[in-house]
């Protein structure tokens, strides 16, 4: 919205730099008043105004071929343009023959013609040139500017579409968590739940955004693992580790959340005896390097399958194409590595 704003002012002010011709025009009006008092015509006076003539009109003509609203196309302009030249070549034709005869009558007709001609594309028509030029460059960029606006409101609408899928299959599998363990211990069941609701208390405001910290990513992860924490009991535990600088990145929502319940639903639950999750972040060369490693059961049929993982990599692809990517290796000690890479930014995503 704001270039086109920008290419809108350009417009105007290109609009505003062409000045209409007062001061010829004045120059005219006292030549002829001059001459009205003078006892006889004189050469000077008719090339004078013939030439100040010529060009007040040819300049009137390109004013008003710029500054007439309606006249949208550049033939349209261009014929008023070239009506108000020939004009120009007629009145100054016409001045001479009025006021210095003689010198009409003694020189070969084609000349005066061929000076004003001269003088006319001299200064007139460059100047028509290089508006012109500059209307089909600002044309251009209007029309890039305007295809960029509607492409970002289809990404924005496609990756709308891609969280609202995400928070009802994040929000299902945690009630799932919680369920499950209200068969087993209601009293833990009851303490998982108010974690839940403080946990999405905190979390449900920022679901809706473009982009969240990689800090309150991780507080978000950390919060769920907590919870899930309680249905595993001691044989589960979780490290998370990032800087405070790579803490104000920014990241998709929701991006660190899918990783970790692709961990716990496809490694860590299904895998008997200790468990455990890590999310360490780095930083190499402007990228920020996000994993989630866990010592599960590693790679089955149905890993990477889910709608979490699909709506990460087709986002992390929306909002950063070939610079981001996301990849499921596997573990060094068992398990599976899932790994986001994307550059390092602390300003807005889209």
């Amino acid at each position: 919205m704001r270039k086109d704003l920008t290419i809108s002012h350009e417009l105007n002010d290109s609009k505003a730099s062409i000045s209409w011709p007062l001061l010829p025009m004045l120059a005219v009006l006292g030549l002829l008043g001059y001459a009205r008092i003078a006892s006889a015509g004189s050469a000077w006076l008719a090339d004078s105004l013939a030439i100040l003539l010529a060009y007040t009109l040819a300049q009137t003509g390109l004013c008003l071929s710029q500054k007439t609203a309606w006249l949208k196309y550049a033939s349209q302009r261009w014929f008023v343009l070239a009506v108000f030249m020939l004009l120009a070549l007629l009145a100054g034709i016409w001045v001479e023959t009025v006021f210095w005869p003689p010198l009409t009558a003694s020189h070969a007709a084609w000349i005066l013609p061929a000076v004003l001609i001269v003088f006319i594309f001299a200064t007139i028509l460059p100047a028509a040139i290089d508006l012109e030029i500059t209307h089909r460059t600002q044309a251009s960029l209007a029309a890039e500017a305007s295809k960029h606006n509607l492409e970002r409101q289809v990404l924005e609408a496609r990756l709308a579409a891609l969280q609202g899928q995400i928070e009802p299959h994040f929000l299902f599998n945690t009630l799932a968590n919680a369920r499950a363990l209200i068969h087993q211990d209601a009293a833990r069941a009851e303490q998982m739940l108010n974690h839940l609701i403080a946990y999405l208390r905190a979390a449900m405001p920022d679901m809706r955004q473009s982009s969240t910290t990689l800090g309150q990513e991780l507080d978000r992860a950390a919060a769920y693992l907590k919870i899930f924490q309680i249905r595993l009991g001691t044989r589960f535990q979780y490290a998370v580790q990032a800087s405070d600088e790579l803490r104000a990145c920014l990241i998709p929502p929701l991006a660190i959340m899918s990783l970790v319940e692709n961990a716990i639903k496809h490694g860590v639950e299904p895998q008997p005896g200790e468990a455990r999750i890590d999310i360490r972040a780095s930083s190499e060369a402007g990228k920020l390097l996000i994993t989630v490693s866990d010592n599960g059961r590693g790679f089955q049929d149905e890993l990477g399958s889910g709608v979490g993982l699909l709506n990460v990599q087709e986002r992390l692809l929306a909002l950063f194409g070939e610079q981001a990517e996301l990849q499921l290796q596997p573990g060094e000690k068992g398990g599976v590595c899932a790994s986001i890479s994307l550059p390092a930014r602390t300003s807005e995503l889209a």
